[in-house]
């Protein structure tokens, strides 16, 4: 053992030796490290925007103070949404509102413990902050809390909140105890409840959501710790006998009873009509995360119900003309579709990754332009419901409860037509005057509904009995109190799209028969007010566009089918029947056949293939300007520049050429490859990246990460209910500003998709089954949003109008092209024309033989060609990249791929694909500089500078935080090994000066000698 001494004396020794081996490997993980810092934000480039979301970390020029006035703005929007939204369906002997000494209620209801504030799915919200039973107890109403516990007793939750991860069966499950097997209800509880208030509210929800449309059949658990229950007799949004049997106890045993509607779907409720002592029933809707807290102040009479029912509500589900060919029973599939994408062995990660693809899907929207309303009042003209006879009365009145557009006040209201247009010019509208006048002795606020009626032939134009042309609603009216209104239709948006020349004029396109319209002042779809009417001589033709002036043709039709397959499926051998009013009881759809044969030139339109895209390639096209250095920048320190401001006011601004020569094709192709909740940088121009939140009722509810999140909404339907412009305007602003104040550049949504069946499961983020309804609400929530300086990216184009169960991402859709244009595409050329929107987000689905995202005919032909659009097309989640082919969607006139893991597909040398990216580039650009524009504009107009976007100073990820540490580990080390090794190298000289080499040399060979 060595001495102490000899230690020491070692030690000494070794510090004045040079350790070059050991300070080089220092020295090289100095390199690593350097190398690692500039080597992973390349790896990490096409994934800034997500690592941005979710792990992100900003400065923004907004105090704290600020953001909480937003969101308290937020709150109080929110409230005075369902304020407005909520509909009085059913309001027997002035039941409501509830008189004030009324202090105590019975809540009934399994759904009354589990309070739904919003659906499932991109469209959800995080929390729901007030529920029902929270809002009467705040608003100084007691409730029946043994009640409570039963229920929850019978079932804390429910098991399956997830419609994303779930199946329809699962997720749609019914809880409710039977009240008449006497496990859950004891006598004991029930006397109690008699004894405890006369009162009871009757709480009936149906949760909804994404990937799953509601069954058509009912999954129920009745018992406590039961078995599922399966009733193939009802739907999932039919009363189920359990309800039917609550609803007819309470009826029998209380005075006052009330039914409360928690759900984002239409339901049918016969039976409320038909059991005795069912007094009213308020449609709440989802409530958004606080707006429950208003439904005591509509049931104590604080606020009058003002909202109106934005569908058609049915006895039967079976009376819609689409019911055939919609939700799980509507799909059909391809006998000959194994092979063929998505028979191939695709899995479904949602579902487990043992599920595999067993059919290729189709729908057929078979109905054609008879949805909703548009149907029922058709067929009611044509006679169609006279052999109906029910408890519910004869004819119409037998088969629709309530109308499209219906809704009850606690007030009164008298209509007069003051005045009206007498003629109907080709570039001009029509407009009436109504004064309204409040005639009861309570204030409150009516809604005006102006439709038309257009000559119809037997054989000629498909049209229906009547359509919404616009509708406006009143200020708070006092009693006796009057005001009027202006209510207006172009005669451009009358005009019937007729694909084939039905009526034989030898002319295809929009255009307005001659013969005599009718329009009326309606309180719903169904019941007239006051009408007048016009006689138009000659037949008007709109050949083109009347806001862009751009030719308007066939894009779907037969040899004018510019994806290749007639829309309609009339060339691909599918021998679909379609509605038509001239003989409604021989084409009405029936059961779908469930299987059909796929021709094959559908089939070859299968998947995009080299072949397709090589064809694109022209060899014309000369290689674009990249990288120039003429040190443009459009925005500089988080604000617009002169130019910038320039450029997003005008589209074709000759500067545009300049700057986009800065670009890089790196940039470009990073902006159109990695889209997920980001809209690209391109540093050469000083466009910064650009954060998207996914949630159109809550900003950052769906891709929160380490953002805040803001107010939650209601769900779009009830915002549509409200029938009140202003309203969403307001939602639009505060969602921008909530945006804004939190560091998010675009919104994906809102979803303007149609309720074509009450069945789609995400029919509680859509507005309407109409189309005027939604593109108005809809347009005034966009310019809202805009106005706060986000843009947005509009749901689905086109079609996304049931989640058709696992098949959604591929199933193939098949309509006449006058039902897309006049029903589905109707809203978003709304909001693109009328209201300057510049970005959409296409659908999973195809339409027809292609996937819409990839469709020539739809993001070229329509949307550029025909409306003008000049903004960004940003593709639905591509989860599926085989499918939702990338450079199918550069092709055909889309822009950015929502994709986080890979390139787009295909060919990326050619001059053809440059000229793509850099026109794409200019959109993105574009869409980013545009809406700032107009926030500055709003702020201008309006003289409110708080409403000006805050500015980002500083913008971090968490692996640029990473690569900053990566950065100083490696200088650090560097200089530390670098002055190391130079001591090393002062000491190797100072030893050999003394002659220690040499003689360690000699001690060395004595040692080997010896």
């Amino acid at each position: 053992m060595k001495t102490k001494e000899e230690r020491k004396q070692r030690k000494a020794e070794r510090k004045r030796k040079p350790h070059f081996v050991r300070h080089s490997f220092g020295m090289a993980f100095g390199v690593i490290f350097l190398g690692a810092a500039i080597v992973i934000p390349q790896i990490t480039m096409p994934f800034n925007g997500m690592l941005q979301g979710f792990m992100g970390d900003m400065d923004i020029d907004i105090t704290e103070k600020k953001t909480q006035d937003i969101l308290n703005q937020g709150k109080d929007l929110s409230m005075d949404i369902e304020r407005e939204g909520a509909v009085l369906l059913k309001n027997e002997n002035e039941t409501l509102p509830l008189a004030k000494d009324v202090n105590k209620v019975n809540v009934f209801g399994w759904a009354s413990t589990q309070w739904l504030g919003g659906g499932s799915g991109s469209g959800q919200i995080i929390s729901t902050d007030e529920t029902i039973l929270t809002a009467l107890k705040n608003y100084g109403i007691e409730y029946n809390e043994e009640l409570e516990k039963m229920y929850q007793d019978f079932c804390g939750e429910r098991e399956y909140k997830n419609a994303l991860s779930s199946w329809p069966k699962d997720f749609s499950r019914l809880y409710e105890p039977d009240i008449n097997d006497g496990e859950s209800y004891t006598e004991e509880l029930l006397q109690n409840a008699k004894d405890y208030s006369d009162t009871a509210i009757v709480v009936i929800g149906r949760p909804t959501g994404e990937s799953n449309d509601n069954p058509q059949k009912q999954y129920k658990i009745n018992k406590k710790d039961g078995e599922v229950v399966v009733d193939d007799t009802r739907t999932s949004l039919d009363l189920s006998t359990e309800e039917e049997a609550l609803l007819t106890y309470a009826g029998a045993n209380f005075e006052h009873v009330i039914v409360v509607l928690n759900t984002g779907n239409v339901m049918t409720l016969g039976q409320i009509e038909t059991i005795d002592g069912i007094d009213a029933c308020l449609l709440a809707g989802y409530t958004g995360q606080y707006a429950a807290s208003v439904l005591p102040e509509i049931l104590w009479g604080d606020v009058n119900p003002s909202g109106h029912t934005a569908d058609t509500w049915a006895y039967d589900f079976n009376t819609a003309a689409s019911y055939a060919n919609a939700g799980e029973n509507g799909v059909g599939s391809y006998s000959n579709g194994k092979g063929l994408y998505p028979y191939n062995g695709t899995s479904n990660g949602n579902l487990g990754e043992e599920f595999q693809y067993d059919q290729v899907s189709y729908e057929d929207y078979a109905e054609g332009i008879y949805v909703g309303y548009k149907w029922y009042e058709t067929a009611d003209a044509e006679g169609y419901w006279n052999q109906v006879e029910n408890d519910h009365g004869k004819g119409y009145e037998g088969v629709v409860q309530y109308p499209f557009g219906y809704g009850l006040s606690y007030t009164t209201f008298d209509w007069e037509l003051k005045d009206h247009s007498v003629e109907i010019a080709k570039d001009g509208s029509v407009s009436a005057t109504v004064k309204v006048t409040n005639t009861g002795d309570k204030a409150g606020k009516d809604v005006v509904e102006f439709y038309y009626t257009a000559p119809y032939e037997k054989g000629g134009i498909e049209k229906s009995e009547v359509e919404l042309g616009d509708y406006a609603k009143t200020k708070l009216l006092g009693p006796g109190e009057s005001e009027e209104v202006v209510v207006t239709v172009s005669a451009e948006d009358m005009a019937s799209y007729d694909a084939y020349d039905n009526n034989k004029n030898g002319f295809a396109g929009y255009e307005l028969d001659e013969g005599t319209y009718t329009f009326s002042i309606r309180t719903d779809s169904h019941t007239v007010k006051n009408q007048f009417n016009i006689d138009l001589k000659d037949n008007i033709q709109y050949q083109e566009d009347g806001t862009t002036g751009n030719t308007v043709s066939n894009k779907f039709t037969g040899a004018d089918a510019v994806d290749g397959v007639s829309l309609d499926g009339s060339e691909s051998e599918s021998g679909i029947i379609y509605l038509t009013r001239s003989d409604f009881a021989g084409t009405y759809p029936k059961e779908n056949t469930k299987t059909r044969e796929m021709a094959e030139n559908v089939k070859k339109l299968n998947l995009y293939t080299d072949e397709m895209a090589n064809d694109w390639i022209d060899e014309n096209d000369e290689p674009i300007t990249t990288g120039a250095k003429n040190n443009l920048k459009v925005e500089e320190n988080g604000k617009l520049t002169e130019l910038g401001i320039e450029l997003g006011s005008d589209y074709d601004d000759p500067k545009w050429e300049d700057v986009l020569d800065q670009l890089t094709i790196k940039e470009m192709q990073t902006a159109v490859n990695y889209a997920y909740v980001n809209t690209g940088a391109f540093e050469s121009v000083g466009k910064p990246i650009a954060l998207d939140f996914d949630g159109p009722n809550q900003v950052g509810s769906f891709t929160q990460g380490m953002n805040a999140s803001g107010t939650g909404f209601a769900n779009a339907t009830v915002l549509a209910q409200t029938w009140n412009k202003d309203l969403a305007f307001n939602q639009g602003l505060q969602m921008g500003q909530e945006g804004a104040a939190f560091g998010y550049g675009g919104l994906y949504g809102p979803s303007v998709n149609i309720h074509r069946s009450p069945l789609n499961g995400r029919n509680y983020e859509y507005f309407s089954e109409d189309s005027i309804l939604s593109g108005l609400m809809s347009g005034n929530e966009v310019k809202g949003v805009m106005s706060a300086g986000m843009y947005v990216y509009i749901k689905h184009f086109i079609c996304n109008d049931g989640e058709s169960g696992i098949y959604r991402d591929s199933v193939y859709l098949w309509m006449p092209e006058q039902a897309l244009r006049e029903v589905y595409l109707k809203p978003f050329r709304i909001l693109v024309e009328d209201y300057g929107a510049t970005g959409l987000m296409t659908s999973y689905n195809r339409i027809g033989a292609v996937w819409a995202g990839g469709s020539e005919a739809l993001l070229t032909g329509i949307l550029r060609d025909e409306w003008g659009f000049k903004g960004t097309v940003v593709t639905d989640f591509s989860d599926h990249a085989e499918y939702m082919n990338g450079g199918q969607m550069l092709r055909a006139g889309g822009d950015i791929w929502m994709n986080m893991m890979s390139p787009i597909n295909g060919e990326t040398e050619s001059a053809s694909y440059q000229k793509a990216l850099r026109e794409t580039a200019k959109h993105i650009i574009y869409t980013y500089l545009n809406a700032r524009v107009t926030n500055m504009n709003y702020a201008e107009k309006t003289g409110n500078t708080d409403i000006l976007r805050p500015t980002i100073t500083k913008q971090t990820n968490l692996v640029q935080k990473i690569v900053k540490v990566l950065y100083v580990l490696a200088a650090v080390l560097i200089l530390w090994m670098a002055y190391a090794l130079w001591k090393d190298v002062k000491k190797r000289k100072i030893l050999k000066a003394e002659g220690y080499y040499e003689k360690k040399k000699q001690e060395k060979l004595a040692k080997k000698k010896k």
